[in-house]
C-alpha cells in the first residue's frame, strides 16, 4: 500500500491529524494525489461536519489548509483555485454548522478577507469590463469568470458575516449578475 492509499483509508479525524503535522511532504505525493487529498478532505468534511466535535475543528481546518498549500506547491491547482475551493467548502459547511471566528474555515470574516486578497481587479474594473464582456478577448473573459467564481461563494458568506465585513461585498452583489 502506498502513501496515498494509506491516507485514503483514514477516517476524517485521523486524516486531519496526519495532514495537520504537514505530512506527507509535498514531494512524497504526485500532483494528482495531492488533488485527491484535497477532494477527500472536502468530501469528508462536508459529509461529517455535523457530527464533528468542537475540539476537532481547528485540526481539520489546519489539515485542509496544508492539503491546499501542498496541492498548489505540487502544481495540482493554482492559488486562486485553492481560494475558490476553500470558499465553496466553507459555504457548504456553514449551511450545516455555526460560524466560529476561531476556526478559519468557519470564519466568514477571514474567508472574505482571503477573497479580497485574491481578486484580480477592483469592483469598478469588473463593472466596466463586464458591460460588454462578449467583445473582450478570451483571457479577459477568463479573468472575469475567475472573479465570478470568487465572488459567488463570497456573497453567501457575507450573509453570515458581521455587518462591517458583509458591507465590503455590497458593491460586488450589484456587479455579480453582469459577470460572465
Amino acid at each position: 500500500m502506498n502513501r496515498f492509499e494509506k491516507l485514503t483509508s483514514l477516517d476524517l479525524r485521523s486524516l486531519s491529524d496526519v495532514l495537520a503535522t504537514h505530512a506527507p511532504t509535498v514531494p512524497e505525493l504526485g500532483r494528482g494525489e495531492w488533488l485527491g487529498v484535497v477532494e477527500l478532505m472536502t468530501m469528508r468534511l462536508t459529509d461529517e461536519c455535523g457530527s464533528l466535535p468542537a475540539e476537532s475543528w481547528a485540526t481539520c481546518s489546519s489539515a485542509l489548509s496544508y492539503a491546499l498549500e501542498a496541492a498548489v506547491a505540487a502544481g495540482s491547482i493554482d492559488e486562486r483555485e485553492s481560494v475558490i475551493r476553500r470558499l465553496n467548502l466553507s459555504v457548504a459547511l456553514l449551511r450545516q454548522v455555526s460560524s466560529n471566528a476561531e476556526v478559519d474555515i468557519l470564519n466568514p470574516g477571514h474567508l472574505i478577507g482571503l477573497l479580497f486578497q485574491e481578486l484580480p481587479m477592483s469592483v469598478e474594473q469588473a463593472r466596466d469590463r463586464s458591460v460588454d464582456w462578449r467583445a473582450l478577448g478570451i483571457e479577459q473573459i477568463r479573468i472575469l469568470r475567475d472573479v465570478k467564481n470568487l465572488v459567488s461563494p463570497g456573497l453567501s458568506l457575507a450573509r453570515l458575516a458581521p455587518r462591517e465585513v458583509a458591507g465590503r461585498m455590497k458593491a460586488w452583489e450589484e456587479v455579480f449578475p453582469s459577470l460572465p
